[in-house]
């Protein structure tokens, strides 16, 4: 099957408590598109599409039938400490200071303020 044109093969999907908190996140900290917000009558986030660099992620506010849950993602980006650094200030919580990790990536993790870990590495 091949996807439909701007999409990849694979699609991560977050749903969470505050679909809002979460664009907002990654607009700042990872530069995101928003390519789609659809709303629901009460306004809130029925359906979005954003992109980081060359990949896509979805996301929707939960509901009662679709409750919230926790994602984890592997970034690739252009200055780690800085990404971290600014992802604190947005509001997320640390997992791990900025290292190099023993197979060569330097890398930090957090958790934004959704409840979904993000961890950032950039190569060699």
């Amino acid at each position: 099957m091949k996807p439909p044109h701007g999409f990849l093969p694979l699609t991560p999907y977050f749903t969470v408590e505050d679909a809002d908190a979460l664009l907002r996140f990654c607009k700042v900290v990872f530069a995101a598109r928003i390519l789609k917000d659809s709303r629901y009558e009460d306004g809130t986030v029925q359906h979005a599409r954003l992109q980081i660099n060359d990949s896509l992620i979805m996301l929707n506010q939960a509901t009662e039938q679709f409750t919230a849950t926790v994602s984890q993602m592997h970034l690739y980006v252009d200055d780690v400490d800085a990404t971290y650094h600014l992802a604190l200030r947005e509001g997320a919580t640390s997992l791990m200071a900025p290292m190099r990790r023993p197979h060569g990536d330097q890398m930090a993790g957090f958790v934004d303020p959704t409840g979904n870990f993000w961890w950032v590495a950039s190569s060699g």
